[in-house]
């Protein structure tokens, strides 16, 4: 038994000390839920059309039906005519019919369905038509902000620890997002937003290794679901505040001002992991956490048994604790390397989706609000079931079994398109697959990597799904060539995303690694079919043989 673990039996797995420090993370988590997904609303495009000079009326977008008739051209979609968004009759003094009148892009800028959307960056800086790729360009600077921040994170909470870096994105979370709602031009929104990104990953990361490496094996799944489900209360949340208000740069404000009670109270209230303390060799400082952890947990751990454990790992680490370990550490190892390579692959295919699939369900028929909203909350009720199913099957099941329902139901979504109500309904179900499979996957990824690299390893795994975030955004306007094909890719990537799952080891009740060593033993040592099948194989083919022989 390790170090840490022998401690662990003292304290227990899920005493005060851990409870206490499990309702801070989770308390953190739908602050980052907001910041992660209000890009929805900040950019969001409402319907719009040509701004015609013609005084007066009050019809659909401030025109009348006689003057969008004599000003817009009709255009089909979807076998439905609709008033063009980027194009306008050009006028003259002549009587023309429809067909045969001369068309032009709008000239005297946009007039935009203020129905759902009061003011947006698209709808401030004209981000539609022909400038529709720099809206779909903020979102993907916004998702590399993301992966940067993963990573730069992960390496700094292993090197300075988990509670420093937490502070520090806070920190940058707050003074970063003000600053966002005051920008006066869409670059620095863009650059701006992108850090604010970049600091609310690195927090929310940090506050997940902090309570796997706090709680026993039995509670962490509880516990990261917790985390993960708070994260989908943010995401509603951020729909909810997203209706109070419909100004992009006061809800901007608004999220930003979220930030401050956390940064003020967690410097004090918050813990380092003993388990980062121990590894580093940073004794008298784990010695301290562990004496406060056993004195709320109301156990009484002999001084001996600190003293004894705690030097011996002393002993053990000496030499290793000055190294500073890196991204190329992930790869030193067979074991861990292909433990790397699989998780980067499915975070990869699952974020892409994931993202994919929430910002598209804004544009389903309906009140965007409302849609978003309902999506989240479904995704909190399911986050029960998931927990109990991962309790009793483990994780790569639920994972892998999850994601392949969002597959098929993207494709069948896809080819159901021509019925609006039965498309809609196989995506919210889709999007639920593939919530419950990444909501797994939060819980399963810091479990997975030792503790000398779990950050490092969950900021690569996080920079490699926003490689796939980046082009969500491009992988929806496949729409424009065949509007069914960017589900059809999305049901595509979630195939591929669960032949990458099966090659991962389970976690369910395994002791946490925290060397590199330790990873190349790492979880069950294969899976009981896995076993059988090769048993089955092998002992076929020596009866085959042996067949043949005589």
């Amino acid at each position: 038994m390790k170090t840490h673990d022998q401690l662990q039996h003292y304290l227990g797995d899920f005493g005060t000390f851990q409870k206490f420090i499990t309702l801070l993370v989770v308390l953190l988590s739908p602050l980052w839920g907001v910041t992660g997904i209000s890009m929805t609303f900040l950019m969001a495009t409402p319907e719009h059309h040509c701004r015609v000079h013609e005084p007066g009326s009050s019809g659909e977008h401030g025109l009348s039906p006689e003057s969008l008739n004599h000003s817009i051209p009709l255009e089909n979609l979807d076998g439905r005519s609709v008033y063009s968004s980027c194009l306008m009759y050009v006028q003259t003094n002549e009587t023309k019919t429809g067909e045969n009148r001369s068309t032009t892009p709008c000239i005297h800028g946009y007039e935009y369905d203020r129905t759902y959307y009061h003011r947006t960056i698209a709808t401030e800086h004209d981000l539609v038509c022909e400038r529709t790729w720099l809206n779909e360009m903020g979102k993907s600077v916004f998702f590399v902000g993301l992966s940067l921040g993963g990573i730069v994170s992960g390496i700094a909470t292993d090197r300075f620890g988990r509670h420093p870096t937490l502070i520090v994105c806070l920190f940058l979370h707050l003074v970063l997002g003000i600053g966002t709602s005051f920008a006066s031009n869409f670059a620095t929104f863009v650059i701006l937003r992108a850090m604010v990104g970049a600091a609310g990953v690195g927090y929310y990361f940090c506050s997940m290794v902090i309570a796997a490496e706090i709680v026993g094996p039995s509670k962490r799944n509880a516990v990261g679901m917790a985390i993960v489900t708070g994260g989908s209360f943010g995401f509603a949340f951020s729909g909810f505040l997203a209706y109070l208000i419909r100004d992009w740069w006061k809800l901007q404000l608004a999220q930003a001002l979220m930030t401050a009670p956390f940064l003020m109270f967690y410097w004090w209230l918050l813990s380092e992991s003993p388990r980062w303390l121990l590894t580093n060799n940073r004794v008298d400082e784990a010695k301290a956490v562990i004496q406060m952890a056993a004195k709320m947990n109301k156990v009484v751990i002999p001084d001996d048994a600190i003293f004894s454990e705690t030097e011996k790992l002393s002993n053990e680490t000496e030499e290793d604790s000055s190294r500073k370990y890196g991204v190329l550490d992930l790869f030193r190892k067979p074991r861990l390397r292909k433990i790397t390579i699989a998780t980067c692959v499915t975070w990869f295919t699952e974020v892409c989706v994931y993202y994919g699939l929430i910002l598209g369900s804004v544009e389903l028929a309906g009140d965007p609000y409302l849609n978003f909203i309902l999506g989240c909350s479904l995704e909190v009720v399911l986050n029960a079931v998931t927990l109990a199913a991962m309790e009793r099957f483990g994780r790569k099941p639920v994972i892998g079994g999850s994601i392949l329902v969002a597959g098929t139901c993207s494709m069948a979504s896809a080819m159901t398109r021509g019925f609006p109500k039965v498309s809609r309904g196989f995506a919210m179900v889709g999007r639920s697959g593939i919530g419950i499979s990444f909501c797994s996957l939060m819980v399963y990824t810091p479990e997975v990597f030792p503790t000398v690299v779990r950050g490092t390893g969950l900021g690569l795994a996080n920079m490699c799904s926003r490689l796939g975030s980046v082009l969500t955004p491009f992988v929806s306007l496949l729409g424009d060539v065949w509007q069914p094909l960017p589900m059809v890719t999305f049901g595509t990537l979630c195939f591929v995303a669960s032949l990458a799952i099966y090659t991962l080891p389970e976690t369910l009740g395994v002791p946490l690694a925290d060397t590199l060593e330790d990873s190349e033993n790492f979880g069950r040592p294969e899976d009981p079919f896995r076993e059988s099948l090769c048993f089955a194989v092998q002992h076929r083919c020596v009866k085959t043989l042996d067949n043949k022989s005589s």
